[in-house]
């Protein structure tokens, strides 16, 4: 785990949470008339935006603080030559893959969870 940050782990967690706060807010859209399967819709659209607007986040903020971050550092270590900056497709391939794998996971996890419970015990559950 020396290579790994464990700001990369936020993410997970804060959906996770979200999920297990929501879970009465979720009954309760049940006892109004929310289906079941509209229920996994919202939650899988849901956690699919989440993490692509956590992956465009990285892109828009990640890619322009890299290139500058390569530019002083490269002028500093090289003497003043430039040394151009190669974006990591691999690795940001790897982390997408991971963010979209994981939110479908949790939305997965949150769905079995839900249809173990009754619609009254969710809503006790959070009282």
């Amino acid at each position: 785990m020396d290579g790994v940050p464990l700001w990369r782990y936020q993410p997970y967690q804060y959906d996770l949470s979200n999920q297990i706060a929501r879970k009465r807010e979720n009954s309760i859209l049940r006892s109004v008339g929310l289906t079941q399967k509209q229920l996994c819709k919202m939650n899988t659209c849901e956690g699919l935006c989440y993490a692509l607007f956590a992956a465009l986040a990285t892109l828009i903020v990640g890619l322009p603080a890299s290139i500058f971050a390569c530019r002083k550092m490269s002028i500093g270590a090289f003497a003043g030559n430039v040394v151009p900056y190669q974006f990591p497709v691999l690795e940001m391939g790897l982390f997408a893959l991971v963010l979209f794998g994981m939110e479908l996971i949790l939305s997965v996890w949150t769905i079995r969870r839900q249809k173990k419970q009754s619609l009254i015990e969710q809503m006790r559950a959070m009282e």
